[in-house]
């Protein structure tokens, strides 16, 4: 029997992605985890910055109305998705990662971009220090639901479960024992090695991408899925 991917990301991003799988010959299941909501936030000056930073379409998407104020900065943004979004936007994104955060900031041109505006989630990814100054600010966040019927339907058969966060794989775990589901029938792919361990055990298998980008994670859950 083939597999079934389920995807738990917010409505936006899981979209996205069950196109994507669809492109591929996958199955997909969309029952979001999350629902993104923008936070309230002070703009700092946008003079005090040397460039703007985003690691996901969420950070352009709901920012609201400060975004405006920098649109004058050069954008740097985590993946070709965001970069659109950005672009979409009216910004000049001049530089953009295939990989996460960190990768994103060691490729930077030596000395070009030292003082870093990020615009992120309320549960976001620290940064290793990397020599520029980076000042946050936390312009969305994903609220967590409780596990929906359709996710509920399609753990009970066992399928490929998509996880993008620790925390989403810390609350469907989470959510996994509060309803009584079974681990063991269903396998997990993550976007990285710290999200599969975030998972705990008991799964039929548990696998993360070999690189943190969507493409990755679908090429790994596509092998999963086959019989």
């Amino acid at each position: 029997m083939t597999l079934s991917l389920l995807i738990l990301r917010p409505i936006e991003g899981a979209k996205e992605t069950a196109q994507r799988a669809q492109n591929m010959g996958l199955d997909a299941i969309v029952d979001p985890l999350f629902v993104i909501e923008p936070m309230a936030w002070t703009a700092p000056p946008a003079s005090d910055f040397d460039a703007i930073m985003v690691t996901s379409a969420n950070g352009v998407q709901y920012a609201g109305a400060n975004l405006s104020q920098y649109q004058q900065l050069p954008l740097l943004a985590v993946g070709e998705a965001t970069a659109a979004t950005a672009r979409d936007a009216g910004f000049d994104v001049t530089e953009t990662g295939s990989g996460g955060a960190d990768e994103l900031l060691q490729s930077l041109p030596a000395g070009r971009y030292s003082r870093i505006l990020r615009l992120t989630g309320k549960d976001h990814v620290k940064l290793t220090p990397s020599g520029q100054e980076i000042t946050l600010c936390r312009v969305y966040q994903a609220r967590a639901l409780s596990l929906g019927e359709k996710a509920q339907a399609a753990l009970r058969q066992g399928h490929v479960i998509l996880l993008y966060s620790v925390r989403a794989a810390t609350i469907l775990a989470d959510e996994m024992d509060r309803l009584g589901l079974d681990r063991s029938i269903n396998q997990i792919a993550a976007l990285s090695p710290n999200i599969a361990k975030a998972a705990g055990g008991g799964w039929k298998s548990v696998h993360s991408a070999d690189r943190p980008t969507d493409d990755a994670l679908l090429s790994l859950a596509g092998r999963l899925c086959l019989p």
